[in-house]
């Protein structure tokens, strides 16, 4: 999803030197290990991640009160090493083959080294957003953490599980994908000294961004443009994985459908190729799909006026051209 990204938002304007910094930043981190480590950090760190958590952080930090980048990049670096750290345990759990086109580090490896490699990174971010001797972010993270915890708990216990409504399905995206957007802004934020009703404002943004994001991301998972056009996610991976996304949980409230659906799930214990093909037609019978993108263009609007009440915030144009960017990708799936 996005992969475009960088090139369409950042290559042209003041964020291209930040961004640089950073890849330096991680690419630094990076070498100064040797052996499994700099192997797993770089297949880990150096894939070609979007940065789009980062990148929203940065954004927020670099405000009237804030602009030395040299204080500010480390926290960058946090915040996707917290990032990273939470797909490796997630692609542990779904047994996932393949990250960013690159085989998972428990399949190159195993299972034990990909958790102490999750794990190390999951401190190292604590370790140095500790260093900003500052306890709010300190209780940010802490609290984020919990939630990501929460996130895989919750979806472990939900696959294949049919009669999850939509107030389950935002809980979850809450804890997995929303928290870590609202987090990168929050802590932007802080270091740039905003008022407590800026910062929290940028929580809820972070929020609603984050929930479009998924869902845009859930219906990429189902479309089959996905094989051609290098997103970076295989197609109907959540749903191999048993993971029910929103479109589903929408065509679901068709009896019949969810007759079908329960069929091929019930009478097969892997859900292949074939039985994922069959899922994805049975929501494509439903409206589904038109249901879900007027979610994704609520929860951008949402976003938007948002930044609208921003007081004392110099990048709003920032902020708004990330909304747009998503907004025009969800338009051009399915």
């Amino acid at each position: 999803m996005l992969n475009n990204f960088k090139k369409s938002f950042f290559l042209n304007n003041e964020f291209k030197e930040i961004l640089k910094e950073l890849e330096n930043y991680l690419q630094n981190f990076v070498s100064g290990f040797d052996g499994i480590l700099k192997e797993t950090f770089s297949n880990a760190i150096l894939s070609g991640g979007k940065r789009i958590r980062p990148t929203l952080f940065l954004i927020c930090a670099q405000n009237e009160n804030h602009d030395n980048t040299d204080y500010i990049i480390p926290a960058a670096a946090a915040i996707e090493f917290l990032h990273t750290a939470s797909l490796i345990h997630d692609d542990i759990i779904d047994k996932s083959l393949y990250r960013r086109g690159k085989t998972t580090i428990h399949n190159i490896y195993d299972k034990d080294i990909a958790r102490y490699v999750a794990d190390y990174l999951f401190t190292y971010a604590f370790y140095i957003l500790n260093s900003y001797n500052n306890y709010q972010i300190l209780k940010e993270i802490s609290q984020t953490a919990q939630l990501l915890v929460f996130g895989e708990f919750d979806q472990i216990k939900t696959k294949k599980l049919l009669d999850q409504d939509e107030e389950l399905y935002f809980k979850k995206i809450n804890e997995k994908t929303a928290s870590l957007f609202s987090f990168s802004c929050v802590i932007g934020g802080i270091l740039s000294n905003l008022n407590n009703e800026d910062i929290e404002k940028l929580r809820k943004f972070g929020k609603y961004l984050g929930f479009a994001f998924q869902i845009n991301d859930d219906l990429i998972d189902i479309n089959i443009k996905t094989r051609k056009e290098g997103y970076d996610k295989p197609h109907g991976n959540d749903l191999k994985q048993g993971n029910i996304t929103l479109p589903l949980i929408y065509a679901l409230k068709n009896k019949e459908i969810k007759e079908e659906v329960k069929k091929v799930i019930e009478n097969n214990e892997a859900i292949n190729e074939e039985n994922t093909g069959k899922i994805i037609n049975l929501i494509y019978k439903t409206n589904s799909i038109k249901i879900v993108k007027r979610k994704i263009y609520y929860y951008i609007n949402e976003a938007k006026k948002i930044i609208k009440n921003l007081s004392n915030f110099k990048n709003k144009d920032k902020l708004f051209e990330i909304c747009d960017i998503l907004l025009n990708y969800s338009k051009s799936v399915n």
